[in-house]
């Protein structure tokens, strides 16, 4: 567990070589255990399980449900990525298919929730929030200076895209009378417990010897969900329409 000289010092301290910075758990010397980081390599699974079990749910039901069908494989192939990083801290490759495919299925859910809101005319949102996004990816990593903290600069991007698909789902509640809102509150508190807890891995790495990062992990697993939830939701009530139309 490290001390409050400790957990400052390596906040500083930007990244390991594979490219993601140091957690709580992470051990000073890599490659000495058989995994680097159990408790964040457990739940990074659950990013795995979670694209498994709506590929079941989902079961004949592909082409009804396109949008969805599409983004279970990027995300297992985060999932996957993940586990593998959390567990080795070897490969840049790893963390980069744990943080590429977040952002993937970031902007394109923010551009499917558009297109429900506005179809054709909303065409601009995408390249728009593109570019919003890219640029404060460079502001984050490339403008402000190395000492700045990194779990802020990395919670703050986390927050950006966030935002990004928030934006419209809280659109499309105004425009449905907060049909189906419950999903979206519980994945907002989900995401913000989640957030909380891995921006404060370091300062609850005084009380917990493996830190706080885990529970990122968990709650975001669970946001995830609840934002699955509500697309197939949307989806299902489209479908129902067009039946009831072509009846």
């Amino acid at each position: 567990m490290p001390t409050r000289e400790e957990w400052s010092g390596e906040l500083m301290a930007g990244r390991l070589a594979d490219g993601g910075p140091r957690y709580v758990e992470t051990p000073q010397e890599l490659g000495k255990q058989t995994l680097a980081e159990p408790w964040n390599a457990a739940t990074a699974a659950l990013f795995i399980l979670i694209p498994l079990l709506w590929a079941w749910r989902l079961r004949g039901r592909y082409r009804q449900h396109a949008f969805l069908t599409c983004g279970l494989p990027i995300l297992l192939a985060g999932g996957i990525g993940g586990t593998l990083y959390h567990a080795t801290r070897a490969s840049r490759l790893f963390f980069l298919l744990d943080v590429i495919p977040i952002s993937l299925l970031g902007l394109g859910g923010a551009a499917y929730l558009t297109a429900q809101l506005w179809g054709r005319r909303g065409w601009w949102y995408l390249p728009a929030v593109l570019l919003f996004y890219v640029a404060v990816q460079l502001l984050l990593f490339r403008t402000l200076p190395p000492t700045w903290n990194i779990q802020w600069r990395v919670n703050l991007s986390y927050a950006v895209l966030a935002a990004i698909v928030v934006t419209p789902i809280f659109l499309l509640l105004l425009r449905t009378a907060f049909r189906h809102g419950g999903w979206v509150l519980c994945g907002l508190l989900s995401f913000s417990i989640g957030w909380f807890f891995r921006l404060l891995d370091w300062e609850m790495g005084l009380y917990l010897p493996m830190g706080s990062h885990w529970l990122w992990h968990i709650f975001g697993a669970i946001a995830t969900w609840c934002v699955i939830e509500y697309v197939f939701r949307l989806q299902t009530d489209s479908i129902v329409r067009t039946e009831c139309r072509g009846g």
